[in-house]
């Protein structure tokens, strides 16, 4: 027997700041004329894919800052995956502050797998793994003489709530995507952030060290463990809705820099700054960051 499963369509251009421009008659949220916002509800797949063709140019005509990309579900995992194979910008997951930077060399190896509505790519040094409920979307962030933006957000509804304040033994780590200490122990450091975690994955010979400190509050605990961190340089794990990031790169003490490649941040001071996303980034109301690609 032949089950025919329709294609889902496309999302709604609309971000909920809506509002028509005299000059062009075009909504100052989503670029769609009047008469398209009324008809989008019966509209079949073909008009709603011309439609969002067009919003583009009418996007760029009236000086748009973001606008909401159609990608959703499978087409905004294959929009990932593309970008990550063509090696063709840097991902960064997690809050200002608290990022992991994932990307890759045009020439090094990756593996990629794809499962129902989750893709995870990785290479030796780097692993990210993103889920795309229908609730997770794309927008598009101009920037004057360059390339845009894209980032990912979600409701905030649909983010957990803020985890421990203080360093916290997570157990081992079923969901590991790079293989170095896969079975070891994951510590949370403790940022009491909505919407994002920052662990360290420990093999034993520094896990008792971090146990050690569990109980310490952010960022005292990050004072109490960084040597021993910047000496084993363990896994990084960043998660925010819908993503988990992964490193495995050295850290370079507090006064080097980053290497090349993938890596880490962990700032409190900017962290205590409180920012949710990039500074300035103009997502819509009601929208938690939870990943940001720039292209290179």
């Amino acid at each position: 027997m032949t089950i025919n499963v329709e294609k889902p369509r496309p999302a709604s251009p609309c971000i909920g700041a809506c509002g028509i421009d005299p000059a062009t008659g075009y909504c100052t949220g989503c670029a769609r004329t009047g008469a398209e916002i009324a008809a989008w509800g019966g509209a079949d797949e073909a008009e709603r894919q011309r439609i969002w063709a067009a919003l583009p140019a009418r996007a760029r005509t009236l000086g748009l800052q973001m606008r909401r990309l159609p990608w959703r579900g499978a087409s905004l995992l294959d929009a990932i995956e593309t970008r990550f194979a063509t090696a063709a910008g840097t991902f960064v997951v997690g809050v200002p502050g608290a990022v992991a930077e994932v990307l890759r060399e045009p020439d090094e190896p990756f593996e990629r797998v794809r499962e129902a509505d989750t893709l995870t790519v990785r290479t030796r040094r780097a692993a990210l793994r993103v889920e795309a409920p229908a609730f997770l979307t794309a927008f598009e962030i101009a920037r004057e003489g360059r390339t845009p933006l894209i980032a990912l957000a979600v409701p905030t509804g649909r983010a957990d709530v803020a985890g421990p304040t203080t360093l916290t033994a997570l157990g081992t780590d079923p969901q590991a995507l790079l293989p170095r200490d896969a079975d070891g122990l994951l510590f949370d450091m403790g940022l009491g952030r909505r919407g994002v975690r920052f662990s360290i994955r420990c093999a034993p010979a520094l896990a008792p060290r971090i146990a050690a400190h569990c109980g310490t509050p952010w960022p005292q605990d990050l004072a109490r463990i960084g040597a021993a961190v910047v000496e084993h340089s363990p896994v990084r794990v960043v998660e925010t809705p819908c993503l988990r990031a992964e490193i495995d790169a050295v850290i370079p003490p507090p006064d080097g820099r980053s290497p090349e490649g993938p890596h880490t941040h962990l700032l409190p001071d900017l962290l205590a700054q409180g920012e949710a996303g990039a500074t300035g980034l103009p997502l819509p109301k009601g929208y938690l960051l939870a990943a940001l690609f720039h292209p290179a």
